[in-house]
């Protein structure tokens, strides 16, 4: 990624480019995510009136940068956006005993909403790849609790050497399971949550010097491995924040910049902030997001409204200097100018380089007007 120029072209557009097909549609791009050779997209159809005449959630295959996009599963009716999208890898089974080859499941998330407030249930669907078919698991079912799945981590649990898959559920709280070839969707969940309820809904996972992390509303929480495995709070603020919102997003791992061993890297409202481990959880404020876009566009940037790191921090290699930055999509809604229902317009994004510095970048270039409104990226 060369830091002054950029290069984009539009590879899908809902109804008009990158698909033969008229039930290819959304009001946007949720996740990308490449598995088997393959690139998978999850739409979503939030913000899309009225939902009773949409096709619901849908995930969509390519097979190279020339191919046209094709449906490769329907979530199903009230299913409004694929909100979690991983390949994943096991190596061990349930007691820790190595595969004899690894293997490789496509996930999707999804919730089947009952009413504004997002009750009803939680949904994972695993792609068989031999078949091209997906599986559907339901998690544990109650009206009580607001539920969101978001975000699917593998980690190695460091005391009994099985690899356990999390995913996060809403106020449900986070699940946990294993590779199990007898299971439909060959993953067996427990019934029960590992962590939860929750007040707030997990966001992200990240693993830093072998320990598993998750973000919840303003906290970050650490796994502790074992039999009997516990989840204690390792930092916490008083930042004000709300469900939809969702606080700290992005854990991510990144080098430790003392040298040896990792920090994690996350977005907090207007901020990126790196806690590090190995410093009894210090954190640090890298970045003051919205001094950034205020410098960048020129407009009066409503700091609480930012929403930074969506998803993740992606890492990329920059071909001009060979050395991992991250990127994040990053939105806010602003004061002056056109706006899209007051955010932003264009599609930006940060990127983060190993010295610590930030630049703000959009898809397209700097946005102007008589350009389509494109505000996020996921």
């Amino acid at each position: 990624m060369n830091r002054d120029t950029q290069s984009w072209m539009c590879n899908f557009l809902a109804g008009r480019i990158g698909s033969a097909d008229p039930l290819a549609r959304g009001t946007e791009i949720v996740h990308i995510e490449s598995h088997k050779g393959r690139l998978y997209a999850g739409n979503g159809y939030w913000m899309d009136n009225p939902y009773t005449a949409i096709p619901w959630a849908q995930v969509f295959a390519i097979d190279s940068p020339s191919d046209a996009w094709r449906i490769d599963h329907s979530l199903g009716t009230s299913h409004l956006r694929v909100t979690a999208l991983k390949s994943v890898v096991f190596e061990t089974d349930d007691s820790g005993n190595s595969l004899s080859e690894k293997v490789n499941l496509l996930l999707a998330g999804s919730d089947r909403r009952r009413g504004v407030r997002g009750m009803g249930e939680s949904n994972i669907f695993t792609r068989d790849d031999d078949s091209g078919s997906w599986v559907r698991t339901t998690l544990q079912s109650d009206r009580g609790y607001r539920r969101m799945v978001r975000a699917f981590f593998v980690h190695r649990d460091g005391v009994t050497g099985v690899d356990r898959i999390f995913v996060s559920a809403g106020q449900l709280g986070i699940y946990s399971g294993v590779y199990d070839p007898a299971q439909l969707g060959k993953i067996r969940w427990d019934e029960m949550s590992e962590f939860g309820p929750i007040k707030a809904r997990p966001m992200s996972f990240a693993e830093a010097n072998g320990v598993l992390y998750a973000s919840v509303g303003t906290s970050v929480y650490r796994r502790v491995d074992g039999q009997a495995p516990v989840w204690g709070e390792v930092y916490t603020d008083d930042t004000p924040y709300s469900f939809e919102q969702a606080g700290i997003r992005g854990l991510t791992a990144v080098p430790s910049p003392a040298g040896g061993g990792e920090s994690l890297l996350f977005s907090h409202t207007n901020r990126i902030i790196r806690m590090d481990p190995e410093e009894d959880y210090a954190a640090t404020v890298e970045l003051k997001i919205d001094a950034l876009l205020n410098k960048a566009w020129r407009r009066s940037i409503r700091g609480r409204s930012i929403i930074a790191a969506y998803s993740d921090m992606v890492p990329v290699t920059d071909p001009a200097t060979g050395q991992t930055v991250h990127l994040m999509g990053v939105q806010s809604k602003v004061d002056g100018g056109q706006t899209f229902g007051e955010w932003y317009p264009g599609a930006a994004y940060l990127i983060r380089y190993p010295d610590l510095s930030y630049r703000v970048k959009e898809v397209n270039g700097r946005w102007k007007p008589g350009d389509p409104f494109l505000v996020a990226i996921r």
